[in-house]
């Protein structure tokens, strides 16, 4: 993704691509010399990399903000099987995730998204996806199932779409909640991904880690990791 992302600038500088497994990786081989491609060389090859892979692996930054479009960005995410919106509060800017499929009618869209708009929450991102299998065929058996009206097989769809949703506000605000229930009502299927701070904050256990990692020996960083492999081996 990196090298697509920057395509102009490598060609306008005659430069040859060479994929990595990820970009920190690629700094950590140029910085170990270890696993570089045939005829590379720590002195010979750069990596595309954030600012903080090239602070970790002490590389030099040789340019800024390569990238061909300005407003393309990538968003990574942490997951677990526990939340953190018990560790949100109004001080802390939230963004929720969702996922919802919509009756093929007219303005089903219009009538989904009316739900946060007339609570005057702001949606940050919207997008389609075809529906998978799995959840269309379970979409069907509910259907059956709670008695809905049946159609015809030439009448069924062969492929639905789900939207993924952000909105601005916790799913604990009560405004959020209020919203979530109307689009319920308005939707064939709604799952909640999750609550989490917005702009790359961290709260909860792993804020709390970092922060000790931070102040933490490196040597016993080294021996925390070393212990935590052998327990997975043990396991």
């Amino acid at each position: 993704q990196a090298l697509a992302q920057c395509d102009n600038y490598l060609r306008g500088l005659g430069i040859t691509p060479s994929p990595a497994y990820d970009t920190a990786g690629s700094a950590k081989m140029i910085s170990e010399n270890k696993g570089l491609p045939d005829g590379c060389t720590p002195s010979n090859t750069a990596a595309i990399a954030s600012d903080l892979a090239g602070k970790t692996y002490g590389l030099n930054c040789l340019d800024q903000n390569i990238e061909d479009d300005t407003s393309n960005f990538t968003r990574f995410l942490l997951l677990g099987r526990a939340g953190v919106a018990q560790y949100l509060n109004r001080k802390i800017p939230s963004k929720t995730s969702i996922v919802f499929t919509l009756p093929n009618t007219a303005g089903a869209l219009y009538k989904a998204l009316s739900c946060f708009s007339l609570r005057d929450i702001d949606c940050s991102k919207i997008e389609s996806r075809p529906t998978s299998a799995s959840l269309l065929s379970f979409l069907k058996f509910r259907s059956q199932v709670t008695g809905r009206k049946r159609r015809t097989q030439a009448a069924v769809p062969r492929f639905r779409y789900c939207f993924y949703l952000d909105f601005l506000a916790s799913e604990l605000d009560e405004s959020a909640q209020y919203a979530l229930s109307h689009l319920r009502e308005q939707a064939d299927f709604v799952r909640i991904l999750g609550s989490y701070p917005a702009k790359s904050r961290l709260v909860g256990p792993v804020a709390n880690i970092l922060e000790q990692l931070k102040h933490a020996d490196p040597a016993q960083i080294g021996d925390a990791q070393q212990l935590s492999v052998e327990d997975r081996e043990r396991e």
